[in-house]
C-alpha cells in the first residue's frame, strides 16, 4: 500500500551554479505532473514529465528547480556599433545644452545594449548533477510515500477490527432485543385480549415483526465486505478507488443496520463504527 502525499528536496553547489530539486506528491484521483523549470533548461521539460509519469502511478506530482547564484564565467563584447549611436546622440545634446563639462564615455557603458555577455548555458557535468539530483528526489518522495503507506494499512486495520468486534457484539444485542421486544408483544396482546387469543394472528404480527427488526443478512454482507476490503489492501495494483467503493458499501451495511435496530446500545455501536468508517473512507482518498 501506497500514499499519495510525499515530498523531497535537495540542494547543491556546481561548478556553474548553485540549484535546487523540489518534489512535491498530493492526492489526485488521476496522475498529474507539473514541472517548473529556469529558462535555461526548458528543453528538459518533456523528459522531467516523462520521468515522473514512469515512477508514480497516481497523484498530483510537482516538480521545481531552480538555478541560482551563477559563476560569472561567460564572455562579454561590446556593442561598437551602438557606443557610435549612443556617443553621436548625446554629443549632440551636449552641445546644444552648451554643457561644459566634458562627455564621459563610461556613462554610455552602462545604457542597455552595449555590454553583451553569452547566453547562459548547462554544461554537461551541470546536466548530469541535475538529473542525479531529479532521481535522488523521485526516490526519497517514493519512500516517504510507501512509509506513510504502512502507517496508514495499519490505521485502517485497526479500524477494521474495531468494526468487526462491534459488529459481533450488535449480533448478540439483537438477537436478545429481539427476543425482548417478542415477549413484550406477546404480553401485550394478552393483555388487551377480551378474548382468547387467535394464536396463528399472534405468531403472523410477530413474525412480521421479527422480520422488519433483523438484521442478520446485513451482518453477513458486512462481514463479507470486511472480507474483501482486507483481501484488496494486498493487491499490488492501483487500490484506493476499489477501497473507496468497499467503505461506501460497508458504511450503507452499517446505517441500515442503526436504521432497523430500536437498541439504544446497538445504537452507541454504530455511531462509533461509523467513526471508523469515516477514518478509513478518509484513508482511501490518500491511497494509490
Amino acid at each position: 500500500m501506497e500514499s499519495m502525499t510525499g515530498y523531497a528536496f535537495f540542494e547543491k553547489a556546481c561548478n556553474q551554479f548553485t540549484f535546487s530539486v523540489e518534489l512535491k506528491s498530493l492526492n489526485n484521483k488521476y496522475l498529474e505532473t507539473y514541472v517548473n523549470l529556469p529558462k535555461v533548461m526548458k528543453r528538459s521539460e518533456n523528459e522531467l514529465h516523462k520521468k515522473l509519469k514512469n515512477s508514480f502511478e497516481r497523484g498530483k506530482l510537482e516538480l521545481s528547480i531552480d538555478i541560482y547564484d551563477w559563476v560569472n564565467n561567460k564572455q562579454a563584447t561590446l556593442n561598437e556599433e551602438a557606443i557610435r549611436k549612443y556617443y553621436g546622440h548625446l554629443k549632440r545634446i551636449h552641445s546644444s545644452l552648451k554643457i561644459d563639462s566634458p562627455l564621459v564615455l563610461d556613462a554610455i557603458l552602462l545604457l542597455d545594449g552595449i555590454i553583451q555577455r553569452e547566453r547562459s548555458q548547462l554544461s554537461g557535468s551541470s546536466q548530469r548533477e541535475i538529473d542525479r539530483a531529479v532521481a535522488m528526489v523521485i526516490r526519497k518522495a517514493r519512500e516517504m510515500r510507501i512509509a506513510e503507506g504502512r502507517t496508514i494499512e495499519a490505521d485502517i486495520r485497526r479500524s477494521l477490527r474495531e468494526i468487526a468486534l462491534r459488529a459481533g457484539r450488535i449480533k448478540t444485542l439483537a438477537s436478545e432485543s429481539l427476543k425482548n421486544k417478542r415477549d413484550l408483544l406477546v404480553k401485550r396482546i394478552e393483555t388487551l385480549a377480551v378474548k382468547t387469543v387467535n394464536e396463528d394472528r399472534m405468531y403472523t404480527e410477530v413474525a412480521i415483526l421479527a422480520d422488519k427488526l433483523d438484521i442478520n443478512e446485513e451482518l453477513v454482507r458486512l462481514g463479507d465486505h470486511l472480507g474483501k476490503f482486507r483481501k484488496t489492501m494486498g493487491e499490488k495494483e492501483q487500490i484506493g478507488r476499489k477501497l473507496d467503493f468497499l467503505a461506501q458499501e460497508i458504511f450503507r451495511e452499517v446505517n441500515t443496520i442503526g436504521s432497523k435496530s430500536n437498541s439504544s446500545e446497538i445504537a452507541h455501536h454504530v455511531v462509533e463504527m461509523k467513526n471508523h468508517i469515516d477514518k478509513i473512507r478518509e484513508h482511501c482518498r490518500n491511497i494509490v
